[in-house]
């Protein structure tokens, strides 16, 4: 043997000899480690379901024992939070490094006359986790924490006012490149991991009630589409964590964008989290030594997969990490996932579904997003106390089928044991999901799942309306790929039967192969293919934007917003779009149009200046009327999206106007009906391309919000 050949021969073993030593170790101490690409937590394989909360680093006492609490009650036995807030945070008075170097409270603000429980009270980011660690610890629930964000939420490094300003970047992905950028999160990093608990005394390093660090959370890098860029700062990052905290574990907290430009996704939905363009190649980082387990996020509603594919998609996407991290021996969580109780989807089916399929594959963890309980500062103001959904993914322990589902399959992933609910079979109509108005072609889809009996089949499903069988054709096709059965009901083809304004109730019957019948439960949709409407409000832009606000964009840039006197006034929109993917969106949020909430149509619409619009030369897709325009709006809380594909029209197809600066304009004009939502806040119109190039700025005009009659 050649002595280069001994030596690395001696350094393998001392390096597997180590390995032991410290799982030795951790497993006295009570941290969780891994083996054989299994997490381990006192000697035994160690699955979870979890969660996630975004506030427990600067909320009161009892916000964030409540939250514990509710966890515990449920069997959650991983949280994720939040390690960081960087630059000044004046929406919540929270203070974490608010320079590179400094850290907490600054002393002129200490002093103050505010109550621990009232709006306003100085939090210092590192003391609130270490309430969060020391009440965590009692209660045996491991932490996850995230120390940074890709987002500006808590002045993560989008945020122009923070690392950006600090650092002089051009943009918040020069974050990843620049030396002394870098420097000073390393020192945030041994800043944090270091740090001696004020409750516990015990350093953060040496807490097994941390789990895990997360570098950032979804971090991205749209510069580099081949990921190396990103791959390069995980693997320098991970690194040094897990020299600061070799006990702990490292991940990268990423969504888990691939890079698989052959793949072809269920349904043809979602292929831009497959071709690279966030610049995060899931495979790539999930092979870096020091990452040790894989992470990745599902949110196919707020990802524009159509509606009828979302559930059955993130069973795809569910699968494809869990087959990646297994070709590299590691534990993958979904870590964060979830979909809004105010779309239109079955959210009780989908959790059902996606938790089955991950369990059953073998996945380490799965985590919804998010668990929230009390708000002290609501309670004080007279409110009711609870902590509102702000997002519209927020869960509750408050007993309701889905609390109750999310808690089965915590003591699932924890025991082995099923409960009742989940070792019966389980028959869901996943769309209507609820009461709803349906007009046109409209599908109906429904999912079987079964329980412990893997005998029983479904022979056939068919469609009933009002306790009777319905109008032939009534058998649900059966997709196997997909395990889901689905059918599409033509109003207007029925409408002697079921004329306007008719109130249908809607079930899905199952025959079994033992002879019984299993239904869904009931949704009454009404037909409401002639509704008159009545304006409620009209913003036609004379003299300002009405607020509008960049939510950022997607395979695009938007650079700013501003107003222009152009056409009697619009919100003139500086972005550009790269024409080489079949979904490229802008996101201009209008913030003040408080009428949605009352409204159930708005019409609005956009202008592209037409000599800088250039459909691709070699790239279409017929079925989405590609190179060309496909406009739609989304919805607060919850980022409900509505008009996918209603308004999509080939570029060649939209019509040409000249406007008032002597230019020739494509009219995009867009009407959109939908069920009426008292809870939604703010509306964002999105004006997407496809396989277009076009640099320069597109027009918002003449935005109209009409109720029904």
């Amino acid at each position: 043997m050649k002595k280069t050949s001994l030596a690395m021969a001696v350094l393998s073993a001392s390096l597997g000899l180590l390995c032991s030593c410290q799982k030795a170790s951790a497993a006295e101490k009570g941290f969780v480690y891994i083996e054989d690409g299994k997490f381990v937590k006192d000697g035994k394989e160690f699955r979870f379901a979890g969660t996630n909360n975004y506030y427990m680093h600067y909320s009161p006492d009892k916000m964030i024992t409540d939250v514990l609490d509710d966890a515990q009650a449920m069997g959650v036995s991983v949280l994720r939070c939040w390690g960081f807030q960087f630059g000044v945070n004046k929406e919540h008075n929270s203070y974490g490094m608010t320079e590179p170097g400094k850290y907490g409270v600054p002393d002129s603000l200490k002093s103050t006359k505010k109550k621990p429980d009232e709006f306003g009270y100085p939090r210092d980011t590192f003391e609130r986790l270490d309430f969060t660690i020391a009440e965590a610890k009692k209660r045996n629930i491991k932490l996850i924490i995230a120390m940074n964000n890709y987002w500006s939420d808590f002045g993560g490094i989008e945020n122009a006012s923070s690392w950006q300003k600090w650092f002089n970047l051009k943009d918040g992905e020069e974050f990843y490149k620049n030396a002394k950028c870098k420097a000073a999160y390393k020192e945030f990093c041994k800043y944090l991991i270091t740090r001696k608990n004020s409750f516990t005394g015990i350093c953060n390093n040496e807490e097994s009630t941390i789990m895990a660090w997360e570098l950032m959370n979804e971090p991205r890098n749209r510069s580099d589409v081949s990921g190396r860029t990103l791959t390069s700062w995980v693997k320098e990052m991970s690194a040094y964590v897990k020299e600061l905290a070799p006990q702990q574990l490292c991940a990268v907290g990423d969504e888990g964008y691939m890079i698989d430009k052959k793949f072809e996704p269920v349904d043809g939905e979602g292929k831009h989290c497959y071709n690279g363009f966030e610049g995060s190649d899931f495979d790539s980082l999930i092979k870096i030594k020091t990452v040790d387990f894989a992470t990745f996020h599902l949110y196919p509603e707020t990802w524009g997969i159509a509606e009828n594919s979302q559930e059955v998609w993130g069973e795809e996407w569910i699968s494809k990490h869990i087959d990646s991290a297994k070709k590299v021996n590691k534990p993958v969580i979904m870590e964060e996932y979830g979909t809004s109780a105010n779309g239109k989807l079955n959210r009780l089916g989908v959790y059902d579904a996606w938790n089955s399929i991950a369990y059953e594959k073998g996945i380490a963890g799965s985590m919804f997003w998010i668990l929230t309980s009390s708000n002290t500062y609501e309670k004080a103001e007279g409110g009711d106390g609870i902590y509102d959904d702000y997002d519209g993914f927020r869960i509750r322990n408050d007993k309701s089928s889905v609390s109750n589902l999310l808690q089965d399959y915590a003591t699932l992933f924890a025991t082995g044991k099923k409960s009742e609910t989940l070792s019966q079979p389980r028959f869901y109509l996943m769309s209507p999901a609820k009461n709803q108005e349906i007009k046109g072609v409209y599908e109906i889809t429904a999912k079987y799942l079964c329980g412990d009996d893997k005998t029983l089949k479904a022979k056939r499903a068919e469609l009933y309306f009002d306790g009777q069988p319905a109008p032939s054709p009534r058998t649900l096709n059966y997709n196997v790929k997909t395990n889901t059965y689905r059918i599409k009901f033509d109003t207007l083809a029925n409408a002697k039967t079921y004329p306007d304004g008719s109130k249908i109730n809607v079930k899905v019957v199952f025959t079994m192969s033992d002879g019984s019948t299993k239904e869904t439960e009931a949704k009454e949709v009404t037909v409401s293919n002639k509704v008159t409407y009545s304006v409620i409000k009209k913003y036609d832009f004379a003299t300002g934007t009405e607020n509008a606000e960049s939510l950022g964009a997607y395979q695009a840039e938007l650079k700013s917003i501003e107003h222009t006197s152009l056409n009697g006034g619009m919100v003139k929109v500086n972005c550009s779009y790269a024409g080489e993917n079949n979904w490229e969106e802008l996101k201009v949020k209008f913030g003040k149009m408080k009428e949605v909430a009352k409204a159930a149509k708005m019409d609005f619409t956009i202008y592209y200046e037409k000599s800088k619009a250039i459909p691709h030369a070699t790239k279409s897709d017929a079925g989405d009327k590609l190179p060309g325009v496909q406009p739609y709006i989304a919805f607060d809380p919850g980022w409900v999206k509505t008009g996918l594909k209603e308004n999509n029209a080939f570029l060649k197809d939209v019509p040409v106007v000249k406007l008032d600066d002597g230019n020739e304009y494509y009219k995009v004009s867009v009407s959109l009906e939908f069920f009426q939502n008292p809870s939604y806040t703010f509306v964002t119109i999105c004006p997407t391309l496809g396989f277009v190039k076009y640099n320069g700025a597109v027009y918002i005009d003449d935005v109209i919000l009409y109720k029904k009659d």
